[in-house]
């Protein structure tokens, strides 16, 4: 061990992403002339009021990993001119010495700014405030304000958090049906998205394609109106799509897909946990598909009242203090596994005048290694009033996951088709 200052050691949740080396880019297109150095100071600020995004991980004495202090400075950002559909250029990400990013893609009067951030230290919820700090900070550098904000405190493992509120680990509820046994033994952990465990360190990060179903605003606002009509929630509308056209294209019956995804804990929690106070308050909810159950809006009402009734039981609270005993097993996944995360509605950030957020994507990148057998991880979001659904995965899938986006597309259409009056 060297003589650098250690915070602590990584907790399991944590440990997990590190020995994957996953780290996940929140990008913002932007239109409009991007003042570089403005962005650099901004960056800088938020680190000041971030420590944990300057810092570094160590390989601990014996197993596991240190959170390490920045021995000095820090991070900086990377500015290219390029593709625009390339938002990884440059940074060799590397855990030892960087955990955050900031990365510049500039086309013409376009730009892609991305904020990368360990999965170790944050995760969606945490990093999406952080990025709306960056563009608050870049405001105020911008229109002569000072851009410090109030040093926040190194945030803490799930599992630290669910002790102080008296939440303990206990067995998921054991389905029934011909599929139980396969289906039992996939407890919904929080693990690395798309990747299996990488050696640890630097190396070119390569970050999958991105096959995508981008909704217009008008048919965004007319799946709302459906969910409000039916009483299911869009998350629930939009998971049934993906779990139905998945199915078709897997050639499995639907009972024999589950469907793992994150849930923030942050307001499921007595008392609620602060955005940035944590690193990954990811908790994780499974769904079976029961016999029967088929049409569009009712699996999205099923989804929604699985994941209430589980909820309301706790089960998806304590799902983090599963992580240590299922992160290594190294089990391949059931071929109807799917992993799929929502992060909600994502605000337009504050910035100044001559500036304007036209899009956001997501971006999933990991140290050199195998990938999941599965892929296909998707992210869903909704940006300016569009939802989105990103799919990222491998070169060697590409033609299917593009099938899949067209699919899912093509099923919130078809159901915004049967609205009356049709939008």
């Amino acid at each position: 061990m060297t003589t650098s200052a250690v915070i602590r050691p990584l907790a399991p949740s944590e440990e997990t992403f590190a020995r994957a080396g996953v780290y996940m880019g929140y990008a913002v297109r932007v239109s409009g002339s991007l003042d570089v150095a403005a962005l650099a100071a901004a960056y800088q600020a938020v680190v000041r009021a971030h420590p944990v995004l300057g810092a570094r991980l160590e390989p601990a004495d014996g197993e596991g990993f240190d959170l390490v202090a920045a021995s000095a400075g820090t991070p900086g950002i990377t500015v290219v001119d390029g593709d625009e559909d390339q938002l990884v250029h440059g940074p060799e990400f590397d855990q030892r010495t960087v955990l955050s990013h900031v990365s510049v893609v500039r086309d013409g009067d376009t730009a892609d700014v991305t904020l990368f951030t360990h999965h170790s230290i944050a995760d969606a919820c945490h990093s999406l405030a952080v990025l709306a700090e960056l563009w608050s900070c870049y405001t105020d550098v911008v229109t002569g304000r000072s851009p410090e904000r109030e040093v926040r405190p190194y945030p803490v493992p799930v599992e630290e958090l669910l002790a102080q509120r008296g939440i303990e680990k206990r067995a998921w509820p054991v389905p029934a049906g011909p599929q139980a046994a396969e289906q039992a033994a996939v407890e919904p952990v929080v693990a690395p998205p798309a990747v299996a465990a990488a050696p640890v360190g630097g190396g070119r990060h390569v970050p999958p394609l991105v096959a995508r179903c981008h909704l217009s605003v008008d048919e965004t606002a007319a799946l709302v109106e459906l969910g409000h009509r039916e009483g299911v929630t869009i998350n629930g509308l939009v998971s049934a799509a993906i779990l139905l056209s998945d199915a078709e294209i897997r050639g499995l019956p639907l009972t024999e897909m589950i469907y793992l995804y994150p849930v923030d804990l942050r307001t499921r929690l007595t008392p609620a946990v602060g955005t940035t106070d944590g690193t990954n308050l990811l908790g994780a909810a499974r769904y079976l598909p029961a016999a029967g159950t088929t049409g569009l809006v009712e699996l999205g009402r099923s989804i929604c009242a699985s994941l209430a009734a589980a909820i309301a039981e706790g089960v998806v609270q304590q799902t983090p203090l599963h992580v240590p005993e299922k992160s290594t097993a190294g089990v391949t996944p059931p071929p109807g596994m799917l992993l799929v995360t929502n992060w909600g509605r994502v605000p337009a950030p504050r910035m100044p005048r001559g500036l304007r957020a036209t899009d956001f994507r997501s971006v999933l990148t990991s140290a050199p290694g195998p990938h999941h057998p599965s892929g296909g991880a998707c992210v869903i979001s909704t940006f300016g009033g569009r939802l989105s659904i990103e799919i990222h995965h491998t070169e060697a899938v590409a033609p299917q996951q593009r099938q899949r986006a067209d699919s899912i597309s093509a099923r919130l259409r078809g159901a915004l088709a049967q609205l009356d009056p049709p939008r």
